[in-house]
């Protein structure tokens, strides 16, 4: 995976800004691969690093698809207007990148147990938590 480029080293994030508290941090960009193993990596790490930095839930989705790239970036640009409401969560994002880039057919495939929203959220929080 790759990163978008990081903030220079001597600078240091402004405090009142999440977006640049979040780059500083320097985090993966996802591409939409179809690899499970990417997919996982990239929400474990966007997780942690929005738990480190505060990141309210309300800002997760616009901060989270600012490191989307490539076929996820294309994917979410076409979706958000379909998806995006008051009841769209950080979540359901998630729930949605999951059914697009790891279809549940692909983890039926592997042997892989397919959780709900809520199983796969607890599931995730419990690996990073």
């Amino acid at each position: 995976m790759k990163r978008i480029p990081q903030v220079p080293a001597e600078t240091t994030p402004k405090e009142d800004k999440l977006a640049d508290r979040v780059a500083w941090r320097n985090p993966k960009v996802y591409s939409g691969s179809y690899d499970p193993v990417i997919l996982k990596e990239w929400i474990r790490e966007m997780e942690k690093i929005f738990t480190v930095v505060e990141v309210p839930k309300e800002k997760r989705i616009n901060i989270g698809t600012y490191y989307l790239t490539g076929e996820a970036d294309i994917w979410w640009n076409t979706m958000k207007d379909k998806l995006v409401g008051s009841e769209f969560t950080w979540n359901k994002f998630l729930s949605e990148l999951r059914a697009k880039f790891y279809p549940v057919v692909v983890q039926r495939q592997k042997g892989e147990r397919v959780y709900g929203v809520e199983d796969e959220w607890h599931h995730d929080c419990d690996a990073i938590c």
